[in-house]
């Protein structure tokens, strides 16, 4: 039986929020919430299985909002969620935190405009890595708009230093990341951003890997992304 997922509504930046007037309890409890529905979201999107995959929120300048170790996302509650400090102190909730704790926090010190992020194993992006193919950033207008270019991150050890290691040098000039025979990495302003982003690139691999098996799967010319990110208000890539 398909289930059924509410819709997710973007959540502003949190200066955004702060001016907006709730409370800071209220607008925690509404983060918990879309937290919790992007989890769902992304095991509906066969994105990740099992207890695969990671979701955090930036809760404010010392607090974040992530998922625990080892648990189903697709079965959280709000009240499963951890709060933790920029150092990976635990300030509230039950259970270990995630393994790739200090993956999202570095990505935060780097990103000061992030307030979201997913880390989810998408299938088809996953398999490019592994057969060494080019991320799928300049194939089709909404991966240009969408994505941006696609950081791939070498392989690294997963739950160690050695990831935040990798991704390190890539973090100031991405937004999406594939991690080699790993997963995939997405930040946002938001939620919904970092989310979207995440189902885009498991989208266009998918179309990467059809393009491949009917024909031919060539790039756009440069001069068209320039044109399609210019039309939708975007920096150019030169």
């Amino acid at each position: 039986m398909r289930s059924r997922v509410r819709p997710l509504t973007a959540t502003p930046p949190a200066p955004a929020r702060r001016a907006a007037g709730p409370s800071a309890a209220a607008r925690e409890r509404a983060l918990r919430r879309e937290l919790v529905e992007v989890c769902r979201r992304l095991h509906a999107r066969d994105l990740i299985g099992a207890a695969e995959g990671n979701v955090s929120a930036r809760l404010g300048p010392d607090r974040f909002l992530v998922t625990p170790s080892g648990a189903s996302k697709a079965h959280l509650a709000p009240r499963d969620l951890i709060v933790v400090s920029a150092s990976g102190a635990v300030r509230s909730g039950r259970g270990r935190a995630s393994t790739e704790l200090r993956m999202h926090l570095a990505a935060y010190a780097a990103r000061p405009d992030a307030c979201a992020i997913v880390h989810a194993h998408p299938i088809t992006a996953v398999a490019l890595t592994i057969a060494g193919l080019p991320p799928p950033d300049d194939l089709v207008p909404e991966a240009a708009v969408t994505l941006g270019p696609i950081a791939l991150a070498p392989f690294a050890t997963p739950g160690t230093d050695e990831l935040p290691a990798a991704l390190a040098p890539l973090l100031a000039g991405h937004d999406v990341f594939l991690l080699e025979r790993h997963g995939a990495l997405a930040l946002g302003r938001t939620l919904a951003e970092a989310f979207g982003r995440m189902e885009t690139l498991e989208r266009v691999a998918r179309m990467a890997l059809l393009a491949r098996l009917v024909g031919r799967c060539e790039p756009l010319p440069s001069a068209a992304v320039e044109k399609v990110l210019q039309a939708a208000g975007k920096r150019p890539r030169g």
